[in-house]
């Protein structure tokens, strides 16, 4: 049960950011999945993380307030999917997720995304690194951004 778990977490690290609106996904993982568990880290942050479900929702339709709780649960996220480690978004590890993942027509724009956000300076502050590129993602292609 613990690896399955592990492996559920790699998984959803992989479609960080990213539903395809709506449409059933042909991955090793289906949209119903995503979605119970990003119910599940987002609870888990929010207990941890002195934010609202109201501000965290706004995420997903791409409102981003100057809120200092709202970046930390952005960075308990990425932790959670292992895509921010030793007080840095891992690139490499969110590309490799892609690739084993998501189907090619939408890995494909996940990755030029993520390609366009790993040229950016990032605040040196894990909280608000996690944030700018929360922000950037979803600006660099809001039809497929997902976010817990």
């Amino acid at each position: 049960m613990k690896n399955l778990n592990m492996y559920l977490k790699a998984l959803f690290s992989a479609i960080l950011f990213l539903v395809v609106t709506f449409q059933p996904v042909k991955s090793a993982i289906t949209q119903e999945q995503m979605e119970k568990m990003a119910k599940s880290m987002r609870a888990s942050c929010l207990q941890k993380i002195d934010t609202t479900e109201e501000l965290v929702s706004g995420i997903r339709r791409g409102e981003f307030p100057d809120d200092y709780n709202l970046q930390c649960y952005t960075n308990c996220i990425m932790k959670a999917m292992r895509s921010f480690r030793n007080g840095n978004i891992d690139f490499n590890m969110i590309k490799k997720q892609i690739d084993a993942v998501m189907p090619p027509d939408i890995g494909a724009r996940l990755k030029k995304a993520l390609m366009s956000c790993s040229n950016i300076e990032f605040d040196t502050d894990p909280c608000k690194m996690s944030y700018q590129y929360v922000q950037c993602i979803y600006h660099a292609d809001t039809e497929i951004f997902f976010f817990p």
